[in-house]
């Protein structure tokens, strides 16, 4: 029964999701970035792995496990050369209600800037902030499903403009260990804002995500798959009027473009039990940041490594946006409590 409770509580957060951006802007865009290395290594999203990275469920909260009961993690991430985002999180299963729950604090800082008038005059400087305080909780229906949900309060600053959110994500894990079988639902930054910036209400990044995760039997090789943002149809942005100026001719998405834009594909070498290797794809990412006419190089790509050592967890990723800028995360995942059921 509470399975189906569970269900019935995602229809109702889904019933009405034009209430969310399906298309074009939206605020708290920060919410859409990944804080993990794990996830961001294997294209950027995973909803279906479970290990014993803690900072997963901010994919989907259903991915918190009992298992991870006094583990702590810290992620840090070098956007550019002024923007850091620093990410930390930590675990407790609470016996009597047989329930894991999890916080955790993300903040992203983009640095000193100068602050101007309409004139540009200068007129001193301002910091610019994104801050998240997540608290999520995450329970076992039967021998195989899980099912979570996570609470976020947002905190955006932009010199004088400032505004406050309130968002959720909700999510079902299906682990299949003797099959070495996992697959994943999640509704993610399902809210509104408390408080707009300037009297004009946005909405939030709204992301709808499937995804499966195989090891197969007998290799070390497991192989993830995961469709993004599955309410909208078409998600490439095509602008006739640049690409006529710039390349005179148009450019059409044909369907398959249209289809592969939603998946992202993801795959971990596992090498003995201390190392694990991985490589991530993107197609969405890839399309929306080639430039036409020049080299792409590993747009869309990342890899990275996990090596697993006793009660620490170090993990690095390295991904790339275009040919001359990639993304560096380090996250480490330490264990406080050695607990057994």
């Amino acid at each position: 029964m509470r399975f189906f409770a569970c269900l019935f509580f995602l229809n109702l957060f889904l019933v009405d999701v034009s209430a969310q951006t399906l298309g074009g802007s939206s605020t708290y865009n920060f919410l859409r970035m990944q804080w993990t290395p794990q996830a961001n290594v294997l294209g950027g999203r995973n909803i279906s792995l479970f290990n014993n990275d803690i900072g997963l469920y901010l994919d989907n909260p259903a991915l918190l496990r009992e298992s991870h009961h006094g583990n702590i993690s810290a992620n840090f991430t070098s956007i550019a050369p002024t923007i850091k985002g620093l990410f930390g999180t930590g675990a407790y299963y609470h016996e009597r209600l047989n329930t894991t729950f999890a916080g955790g604090i993300a903040h992203l800082l983009y640095g000193n800037e100068i602050q101007t008038d309409a004139a540009g005059n200068i007129m001193g400087n301002f910091t610019a902030y994104d801050q998240m305080i997540s608290i999520a909780a995450s329970r076992q229906y039967e021998e195989r499903w899980f099912y979570g949900a996570n609470i976020k309060f947002i905190n955006s600053r932009y010199g004088a403009y400032s505004s406050l959110g309130l968002a959720a994500d909700i999510g079902i894990n299906y682990y299949d260990e003797e099959r070495m079988l996992q697959a994943g639902f999640a509704a993610r930054n399902m809210g509104v804002q408390v408080k707009t910036y300037a009297n004009q209400s946005e909405d939030l990044p709204f992301d709808l995500l499937l995804g499966v995760t195989k090891q197969l039997e007998k290799a070390p090789i497991r192989f993830s798959l995961t469709a993004q943002r599955l309410h909208q149809f078409d998600l490439l942005y095509n602008d006739q009027v640049f690409n006529i100026d710039n390349y005179g001719a148009t450019v059409k998405n044909g369907f398959g473009s249209k289809i592969l834009s939603h998946l992202i594909a993801g795959t971990d070498l596992i090498v003995g039990e201390k190392i694990v290797l991985s490589l991530g794809y993107n197609f969405l990412r890839r399309k929306e940041l080639q430039i036409r006419n020049l080299a792409s190089g590993l747009t869309g790509f990342g890899y990275g490594l996990r090596l697993n050592l006793n009660s620490l967890q170090f993990q690095y990723a390295r991904t790339h946006y275009q040919s001359t800028y990639s993304q560096h995360q380090a996250s480490i995942v330490y264990k406080l409590v050695n607990y057994e059921k």
